[in-house]
């Protein structure tokens, strides 16, 4: 699949790996040259430094062909710009975007952008955590259903296993 990721932070740069080392054509959009140093060695992908909603940024990187494309930048708008850029112009088949605010999530989950709202999302994960409680989250991403799943092991249980039991 050809797939273009817009944001080489922390999410972009190891979708970008992760992708690139399964064999996809990868290409990679960030405005700061310095953020492509995330990517490793290994990495065989194609890094453009430029602003993610250009419209020539996004034709170097190949929209017109592109099967997927992810907004991953550190902000909503940003995010939200280049989605509706890559849904509506370009008509790419497969596009996500990360959206903070989980109001705007919702917001844009109605105007039809597959949004993934990962402030909720992780903020579940550790209510989960810190209560010790067994939770399975769900999500939609468009019409496809998500879970996460976080299981809690009694602490006994565990240092029972581990050969370190209470005396």
């Amino acid at each position: 699949m050809h797939i273009i990721i817009v944001g080489c932070g922390r999410v972009g740069a190891q979708l970008a790996q992760i992708l690139s080392s399964e064999g996809h054509n990868v290409v990679i959009v960030d405005k700061n040259q310095e953020s492509f140093k995330r990517l490793g060695a290994d990495f065989n992908g194609i890094t453009i430094t430029g602003v993610g909603f250009d419209p020539d940024i996004l034709k170097r990187a190949g929209i017109e062909r592109a099967d997927a494309l992810a907004a991953v930048t550190n902000g909503d708008n940003s995010n939200i710009m280049v989605s509706q850029i890559a849904k509506r112009i370009y008509n790419v088949p497969r596009v996500l975007t990360r959206i903070y605010d989980p109001l705007r999530a919702d917001i844009y989950k109605k105007f039809g952008l597959n949004t993934i709202g990962t402030t909720t999302l992780v903020a579940h994960i550790f209510r989960s955590a810190l209560l010790k409680e067994s939770a399975k989250h769900e999500f939609t991403i468009g019409n496809d259903i998500g879970l996460v799943e976080y299981r809690v092991e009694e602490e006994e249980t565990a240092a029972k296993e581990s050969g370190g039991g209470k005396k």
